[in-house]
């Protein structure tokens, strides 16, 4: 489970910008100008929480981790154009504090508190984009990486996926989240996993 949680923290930018479900609103072909520019990569803040629930020998058994984090040592700049998402060099380290308590017939037995702490190195990647109504973003075919960030990752995000997203002055956010369960096993024990997440990246506009 430990490695679970700290699997999604390192998702982190990739996952922030390809974490929801479509949204079925007909996207605005003028609203994407609004965010044609180019942007430093500024700072990503992260909420995690992953149960995974069964049973064992007549006993409900759940674990349940959390984490998160506010990056640093930020690099890397994000270009708008009028369809297409450019991360050029997303670079951050975070630290993340991550408890795991562990629960039977719904009594916790056992928490265990951890830091998690690495540096993502800079990732480049591409994806197309629309803009659905006044504050949605939608990536038809994923966004920036994902495939290759989720490569062996507990959760299996697919495209399409998009996001929210605000301006304000010359920053730019894009908040997204997560409300997935999927098949999992825990030390040989099947069991069901349900993993949400909120994440925001912030950019400045150069």
């Amino acid at each position: 489970m430990l490695r679970k949680v700290t699997l999604f923290a390192a998702l982190g930018f990739f996952l922030l910008m390809a974490a929801c479900s479509k949204n079925t609103s007909k996207p605005d072909s003028n609203g994407s100008s609004s965010l044609v520019g180019n942007y430093t990569f500024a700072y990503m803040t992260t909420n995690v929480n992953v149960t995974e629930s069964g049973s064992y020998l007549g006993q409900a058994i759940k674990v349940v981790g959390t984490t998160g984090y506010t990056t640093t040592q930020n690099m890397g700049t994000v270009t708008f154009t009028k369809d297409s998402l450019i991360g050029n060099g997303i670079g951050y380290s975070y630290d993340a504090p991550t408890t795991v308590i562990y629960y039977a017939n719904n009594i916790p037995i056992d928490t265990t508190v951890d830091q998690a702490s690495e540096t993502v190195p800079p990732t480049s990647s591409r994806s197309t984009y629309q803009i659905i109504g006044a504050d949605s973003i939608y990536f038809p075919g994923g966004a920036l990486g994902l495939d290759g960030a989720t490569a062996g990752a507990p959760v299996p995000v697919a495209p399409p996926t998009g996001g929210h997203f605000v301006v304000k002055g010359d920053s730019l956010f894009i908040t997204a989240k997560i409300n997935q369960s999927f098949p999992d096993s825990y030390n040989g024990i099947p069991v069901t996993a349900t993993a949400n997440v909120t994440a925001t990246i912030a950019m400045k506009k150069q």
